[in-house]
């Protein structure tokens, strides 16, 4: 069947339903016959005798609700419904907007099915099916047909084919445009990145030279306070030797010129404090001075907890007795 796709407006499209309404009645009644329901829906034969697509006007509407369930599932594209309408002659009453209709010359009988595409043109958004149209409809549906035909010149076709030229011509510039773009983000991006990682080899390269030069700095320290130590150990060593030196010369000096032994500078302690030999409290040579002098210490033993023994010393007394005449100093007084 020669499939018509015509371009004309929506009042043709008010016509046909108002015309459908008007019939109404007899509309009913077409329905009340089994007999009418069977026939085949058709074009009249034309001039040259070509066969055209048939259908019942059942199998029509069965078609209609197969769509319609697609669009209420949202799956009824344009590809579907060619799919579904294949063959079927159909007139365009809009941009998105489509007629599939089938006729019944002998019986009178028009049905047809209004298809409108959502506004991208692309999925079916909603069908509605009317039948059983007069012959009157019919005719006016034809000569309707015939003469939006007539008034498709070849000026209009032209400009339909340049429209559709600037169309694709608009898409393949969009596309090239789209793919610059892109080729550019991808370059810029690419430039970032390698300034990105070039930045990050300059940070952790100066982390590493001053993490370099801490490490030296702190080489440096130790090694400094290291010789500052074995200085400071030598100076210390130096004067400890040199005292030790002064105090055996002092010692060996007072051994020379004493006259009073380091027993009798403590008996002498204990007779000027009147402790005998068979008290408790000690009287003894806790060392002798940086000048000579005896340093004796009397003190008592204090036990703080009789099981383990644990106690403290408590002082009575500290004197420095000379070792050449004898002479004692009270300490405590001193202080």
């Amino acid at each position: 069947m020669k499939m018509l796709k015509v371009a004309f407006g929506i009042p043709l499209l008010a016509i046909l339903l108002a015309a459908c309404s008007d019939e109404s009645s007899e509309t009913v009644s077409q329905k009340e016959e089994p007999t009418e329901k069977s026939t085949a829906v058709h074009t009249k034969e034309n001039s040259n005798k070509t066969a055209v697509k048939e259908s019942s006007p059942n199998t029509l509407q069965t078609k209609a609700s197969t769509i319609k369930k697609a669009v209420n599932s949202k799956e009824a594209d344009r590809d579907y419904l060619l799919n579904v309408m294949n063959g079927y002659q159909y007139i365009q009453v809009g941009d998105n907007q489509y007629i599939y209709y089938g006729i019944n010359q002998e019986q009178n009988v028009f049905c047809m099915m209004e298809v409108n595409f959502d506004a991208s043109g692309d999925y079916v958004e909603n069908i509605n099916f009317v039948d059983n149209a007069s012959e009157e409809q019919i005719a006016l549906l034809q000569n309707q047909i015939q003469e939006q035909q007539k008034q498709l010149s070849d000026l209009e076709q032209q400009q339909m084919e340049k429209e559709l030229d600037d169309y694709y011509a608009q898409l393949e510039e969009d596309r090239q445009k789209e793919e610059e773009a892109q080729a550019k983000a991808d370059a810029e991006a690419e430039a970032q990145a390698e300034a990105d990682r070039k930045a990050e080899e300059e940070r952790l390269a100066e982390e590493e030279k001053k993490q370099q030069e801490e490490e030296e700095a702190q080489a440096k320290a130790d090694e400094e306070e290291e010789a500052d130590d074995d200085t400071q150990a030598e100076q210390e060593i130096l004067e400890s030797d040199t005292q030790a030196e002064d105090s055996q010369a002092i010692a060996e000096q007072g051994l020379a010129e004493q006259s009073v032994s380091e027993e009798q500078a403590v008996q002498l302690v204990r007779e000027k404090l009147g402790i005998p030999e068979s008290s408790d409290t000690i009287v003894e040579l806790d060392g002798i001075g940086s000048d000579g002098q005896y340093v004796i210490h009397a003190y008592n033993v204090v036990i703080d907890d009789e099981e383990t023994g644990e106690g403290h010393t408590a002082t009575v007394a500290w004197y420095t007795v000379d070792p050449i005449d004898g002479t004692m100093v009270d300490q405590l007084d001193l202080e």
